[in-house]
């Protein structure tokens, strides 16, 4: 890999965003109107929330500052997901059809960055900003972060969640590259609304399966068991790992499907 690439990608990826942001700020009232939508699915979104912790028996340990802590950190992926990952993986294969990915592996650029993240939806902005004081609001009320370790492991631990997200979109759309009919968007909408509850509350069998065979537990209920110490910091450690092993995974798989690629004019 040439040793600019790095840097002509992430300057390639700002001029993208730069774009999207002007056009946007253009169109204020979609904002607004994108700003009342979110609201109201957020309030729809934390409604299972309010039902759940008011059976206690069903959600043990559970209490609603932590579910709403949970439901603040879904959300926040749920808007990046449809702010910046599904926008770029659902136009993969139009891509392929039309020879714009012959132009962008033309590019000193790396091409799973720009084909992944190149493309920036505004709308969705007020879900990350809702997500946020969301998450913020159920950790004061749940007497805040157990330790000042355990607040720094949870922001990693977010991080790499979002890492993780980001891979379970791409390996569920690469396919496009050399089909480009494919869409395994419902593979990607199911993990993402396993995330919406606490595995535990699964059962032992699928939190198990949820933890170690699909990585669930990582995009949500570990970041939230995390903030308030019902895991040790030390878990982050894993949360790293798994995130490195699905981003490496990620480009690997990416690079082999690049070969099957013929071109638009073949």
């Amino acid at each position: 890999m040439n040793r600019r690439e790095p840097t002509r990608t992430i300057r390639a990826l700002w001029w993208g965003w730069k774009a999207a942001l002007s056009s946007a700020a253009e169109y204020r009232v979609d904002m607004v109107t994108g700003t009342i939508v979110s609201t109201v699915w957020l309030c729809i979104a934390i409604t299972p929330m309010l039902v759940v912790s008011a059976n206690s028996a069903a959600a043990p340990g559970w209490s609603l500052p932590r579910l709403l802590f949970l439901q603040a950190v879904w959300y926040l992926m749920d808007g990046l997901l449809w702010m910046i990952a599904l926008p770029n993986a659902w136009t993969l294969s139009s891509s392929v059809r039309d020879g714009q990915l012959d132009a962008t592996l033309l590019k000193p650029v790396d091409s799973l960055a720009l084909c992944s993240l190149g493309r920036l939806e505004i709308q969705d902005v007020p879900k990350i900003v809702l997500g946020i004081g969301l998450g913020v609001w159920a950790m004061v009320a749940g007497g805040g972060p157990a330790t000042p370790l355990a607040a720094a492991s949870t922001v990693v631990a977010i991080v790499c969640a979002l890492c993780l997200l980001w891979s379970v979109t791409v390996l569920t759309h690469y396919k496009a590259i050399s089909q480009v009919e494919f869409d395994g968007s419902f593979a990607l909408h199911a993990v993402h609304n396993l995330a919406r509850v606490p595995t535990p509350l699964y059962g032992p069998v699928i939190h198990v399966l949820l933890t170690v065979v699909v990585p669930v537990a990582f995009l949500t209920t570990i970041p939230a068991q995390l903030l308030f110490g019902e895991v040790p910091p030390v878990v982050v450690i894993a949360c790293i790992a798994v995130a490195v092993l699905a981003i490496r995974l990620t480009a690997f798989l990416w690079r082999r499907e690049l070969r099957h690629y013929t071109g638009a004019m073949s």
